[in-house]
């Protein structure tokens, strides 16, 4: 009786564990891989540790279902794939997959936030194309060093979005920094001449460098009427176009530079390249356009 009873379950659990391989073999074959290059790139503990926590996160697409289920559909959804990839860029830099729940959460805030802020952009200095889809708006001052390292970042964005992506500078000068204001109001002088950017490169090549006497050196270098720069500098018309910006940043809860919005929606993320490229992507995907860069595009 007890060989037949060690053969019966030993039967029963031979066809759970076949059962079990089958299911979990159907189930990969559902997977979009062709759509998940990141995620394939993984090693294998890698990806069944990602795909864990996807299957506990709720997708923040067309799709409410969690985000690996939404993987998995018959037309799988689009910001799923999205989130899985970016998921999986980031376990190969070293994330531990349990982490990403925060991120799917503060996406998910971005995607459809509580408030979209407007800014004024009038005399606002910008790069890129008038007819590009996607702003980003970027609260900044010159005495601050983060500043100068996002510089280059965004313009990198803005070159190879295809006409996609437009920059706006918004003046935030820190009372903490002495001589911020006067060096905002050097750069939006030069900016009534059409040479914020060039005065704006200058001011950052060196942040102890901003002196009455280095600005107007500046002014002379870029060929800037000396005489109308020295008297836009003290034009009350001019404070009151950094005052603005200093103003719409405190109603957007600017609490620090460099702040960034895109398409008026607060940026909390880390301000580097591929947090940016991805989050932009995944706005124009909203928006019904063509993600602008080819490396964040999953098609």
């Amino acid at each position: 009786m007890k060989i037949i009873q060690k053969s019966f379950w030993l039967f029963w659990g031979i066809l759970l564990l076949l059962g079990g391989e089958a299911f979990g073999g159907q189930e990969q074959e559902r997977i979009p891989w062709n759509l998940l290059p990141r995620v394939a790139q993984l090693e294998e503990k890698q990806r069944m540790a990602l795909f864990d926590v996807l299957k506990g996160e709720r997708n923040y697409g067309a799709s409410k279902q969690s985000v690996y289920d939404s993987l998995i559909m018959e037309k799988p959804d689009r910001t799923a794939i999205r989130m899985a990839n970016f998921g999986a860029y980031l376990v190969s830099k070293g994330m531990p997959p349990r982490n990403l729940g925060l991120l799917i959460y503060e996406r998910a805030k971005f995607a459809d936030p509580l408030k979209i802020n407007t800014f004024t952009y009038e005399e606002t200095p910008s790069k890129g194309s008038p007819e590009a889809k996607i702003t980003i708006t970027e609260f900044a001052e010159f005495k601050c060093p983060y500043c100068v390292t996002l510089g280059p970042v965004l313009e990198k964005l803005v070159k190879e979005s295809g006409g996609q992506v437009r920059l706006f500078f918004k003046h935030f000068p820190l009372k903490s920094h002495h001589g911020s204001l006067l060096s905002s109001k050097a750069a939006q002088a030069a900016n009534r001449q059409g040479k914020f950017w060039d005065m704006y490169e200058r001011l950052f090549k060196d942040l102890n460098k901003q002196s009455m006497e280095d600005l107007l050196n500046y002014a002379g270098e870029l060929g800037l009427d000396l005489e109308k720069f020295k008297s836009d500098l003290e034009d009350p018309d001019l404070l009151k176009t950094i005052e603005r910006d200093t103003m719409e940043g405190v109603r957007a809860n600017v609490g620090g530079t460099p702040t960034l919005f895109i398409n008026g929606k607060f940026f909390n993320f880390r301000n580097d390249e591929e947090f940016l490229k991805d989050i932009i992507s995944e706005e124009a995907e909203r928006l019904g356009v063509a993600p602008p860069y080819s490396e964040w595009r999953y098609e």
